[in-house]
């Protein structure tokens, strides 16, 4: 679909800025109703969800008529993800040119994006060697789009003992795009996850 030009065009941009600015404030909230929980459980749920919250609007930044670019998004939360760990700021790589993806996949994929760097920054990345997280997106031939999370922590076998709620989530939510996703030692160290769907 071609993009939208003219006043059409303008109002679709108004809608998504106002969408992006109001999911951007209830990532806020949660984030500081979460700040203010006693409870440590509910505290790390809160702040979970601020974290899907705020990337669902960071997603929102980079919709138009004809899909959403997706490496647009990934660069944008770089600098995001590199603060993610307390007191440590993380080297972020990602190798993502303009693509697009499908907008009812879009925001799948960002969820399952999280969650898989959730996952290597709570039990791949050690202080030694210093952490580095590889973000790359691609498309395979005519019909698929690759995207790898990986990092350069201790690896498997421990890697393949933390099927956890947030890798059970991620996988759910690659099977709604159609998407399969699998865990492999990644190449001198670490977990190298692939989420693989159709175009």
């Amino acid at each position: 679909m071609a993009e939208q030009d003219g006043p059409a065009a303008e109002s679709a941009s108004e809608v998504r800025h106002r969408t992006a600015n109001t999911l951007q404030l209830l990532a806020t909230l949660a984030r500081m109703r979460g700040q203010r929980s006693t409870d440590a459980e509910a505290r790390r749920q809160m702040v979970w969800m601020a974290e899907a919250i705020g990337a669902l609007g960071a997603l929102e930044r980079q919709r138009a008529a004809d899909g959403v670019d997706f490496g647009a998004y990934l660069n944008d939360m770089a600098p995001v993800w590199r603060r993610r760990r307390a007191g440590q700021e993380i080297e972020v790589r990602v190798e993502a040119g303009s693509l697009k993806v499908r907008d009812q996949a879009a925001s799948t994929l960002a969820l399952v994006t999280g969650e898989l760097i959730a996952n290597a920054l709570t039990h791949g990345l050690r202080d030694d060697p210093p952490p580095v997280l590889r973000i790359s997106l691609d498309r395979d031939g005519e019909t698929d789009i690759v995207l790898t999370v990986s990092d350069n922590g201790p690896g498997l076998p421990g890697a393949a003992l933390r099927e956890g709620f947030g890798l059970w989530l991620a996988r759910s939510l690659a099977a709604q795009v159609r998407g399969k996703l699998t865990m492999a030692a990644a190449p001198g160290g670490g977990v190298r996850a692939e989420l693989r769907f159709p175009l």
